[in-house]
């Protein structure tokens, strides 16, 4: 059985810069904290928790390691941890950013070993966890612990009077902002030596920081825009509307965004609704009682992608936008594997719901009044679930079907490019869609076995990360290699929402 990983923030208390240590509560105890958000649950780490973490690593945002965990101790308070940084180049980056206070978080990757769970509220209670890395990240899911203090050492080189910082503070000030955006802004692409610089954050961390009152972030950036120069023609087009364009039945489902952080994500499951409201009889009567149980699953963030290789002459001289095409192409076919990934992830969710006798029936051969009375069937359930009837998936060979569905004279029961009479619905042959009885039908072309489905949006979600476009020359040889990747996570948040169609028995 394979060991989940999951992930906990908690802020940094102390930064030692003569030793380039850092120290503070890894696993603070007995604090609540809602993972998971509206469909999640209250988790709380009991005192003495960790277990067996003496081989535990500092990392850097859950993605490499960058120093080791020198010492760790229980105390009322948490399970706190001294950590020395290493010289890497990673190690130095995290050093300077702690050293400036712009990182003082702390991320726990454990694996739960123990564990209760309140019956009622769904609470969970850690009572056994081995810690195997704690991670420096920016934002926290714990707040309460703080820092205490930030050391730095002390410089012994002999004093000059620098008389712009001490006799004109609005220079001193210009000064310390363009050293805080030389840390912070990356060099954008490699085509020439005088590119702009950029700001590698995502558009979510520059909110955080805006709304956290960082202060190099609010301030207005006063200095060269590309209006003031001649700027050439982008290759790269929207990579991840391309790879969005011709979603499938993966179009149907909900979207989510992408953590920036983690290989697995957790997600809250609907597991049952008793919830009831009625009206109260006589005053002072119990109120109708009812709860939702929700119980947490994981799924694993893959990724999509591929690569090109192109020669220098072949971008330069072309005729034709050969890098823009060759990007788009990647694009495209990132699209159609993650469309293929998710069939797969449907037909799984699908299979167990037919298990689970989650089935509206059908005869071996029905008419279109069979179809009609599935559809009343599965709205039922979908009644009950508090969700609507979103669409019917079908395969390829019913989808045909549908289009020869007559009535008792001989006429199209399905309208067709906007002919025939008595209908019950209509097909869009060439755009692969239609609808019965105003519920809309979507062929899954590529299903690999005969079926129809009844599905609500929400029962499905693609937690996905936008596309990304990176290079590499080789100067050797004059070429470079392009590679277009994103990340995606797929969800089943409300699986009993895909009803299958089933053979009656």
């Amino acid at each position: 059985m394979t060991t989940q990983l999951e992930t906990r923030e908690f802020e940094i208390r102390e930064v030692n810069t003569d030793q380039r240590e850092v120290s503070g509560i890894a696993v603070p105890y007995d604090t609540v904290t809602r993972i998971g958000g509206r469909w999640g649950y209250d988790e709380t780490i009991a005192r003495g928790a960790v277990q067996d973490s003496d081989d535990a690593l500092l990392f850097w945002r859950h993605d490499e390691p960058i120093g080791k965990i020198t010492a760790h101790e229980d105390r009322d308070d948490g399970w706190h941890i001294t950590a020395k940084i290493s010289e890497t180049e990673r190690g130095n980056e995290a050093y300077t950013l702690l050293r400036d206070g712009v990182i003082d978080k702390f991320s726990v990757g454990f694996e739960s070993r123990e564990h209760l769970e309140d019956s009622e509220t769904g609470a969970i209670t850690r009572t056994a966890i081995r810690v195997r890395e704690v991670s420096l990240v920016p934002f926290p899911a714990y707040n309460d612990a703080a820092v205490s203090q930030v050391r730095h050492k002390e410089e012994t080189a002999p004093e000059k009077e620098n008389t712009m910082t001490d006799k004109n503070p609005e220079i001193t000030e210009i000064r310390e902002t363009v050293e805080d955006l030389e840390r912070q802004l990356a060099t954008l692409g490699n085509e020439r030596n005088d590119e702009p610089t950029i700001d590698t954050r995502s558009g979510g961390e520059v909110l955080k920081a805006i709304a956290a009152g960082d202060a190099d972030t609010i301030r207005a950036y006063s200095g060269g825009t590309t209006a003031d120069t001649v700027v050439k023609n982008g290759w790269v087009g929207d990579l991840t509307r391309l790879v969005e364009a011709g979603a499938g039945i993966r179009g149907l489902f909900a979207t989510g965004t992408l953590p920036s952080e983690g290989n697995f994500i957790e997600y809250g499951v609907l597991d049952t609704d008793t919830s009831e409201v009625s009206k109260q009889d006589d005053e002072g009567d119990d109120l109708a009682f009812g709860k939702v149980s929700v119980t947490t699953a994981t799924a694993p963030v893959e990724t999509f992608g591929g690569y090109t290789s192109l020669t220098r002459q072949e971008i330069e001289r072309s005729s034709v936008a050969i890098l823009d095409t060759a990007l788009r192409g990647q694009a495209i076919a990132s699209g159609k594997a993650l469309n293929a990934a998710f069939r797969a992830f449907f037909a799984a969710q699908r299979a167990a719901q037919v298990t689970a006798d989650n089935v509206v029936e059908i005869p071996e051969t029905p008419d279109y009044m069979d179809w009609l009375d599935a559809v009343v069937d599965a709205a039922e359930k979908y009644d009950d679930l508090g969700l609507t009837l979103d669409a019917l998936v079908v395969s390829k060979d019913i989808f045909k079907a549908f289009n020869r569905f007559e009535g008792a004279d001989g006429r199209p029961l399905f309208t067709v490019s906007g002919t025939g009479a008595n209908t019950v619905g209509s097909l869009d042959v060439k755009g692969l869609k239609g609808d019965i009885a105003n519920i809309p039908v979507v062929p899954n072309l590529k299903q690999a076995a005969s079926g129809a489905t009844f599905v609500n949006s929400l029962a499905l979600r693609s937690y996905n990360s936008g596309a990304v476009q990176l290079q590499d020359e080789n100067i050797i040889n004059l070429s470079k290699d392009f590679s277009t990747y994103y990340y995606s996570a797929l969800a089943a948040e409300i699986p009993a929402a895909i009803i299958p169609v089933v053979e009656a028995a």
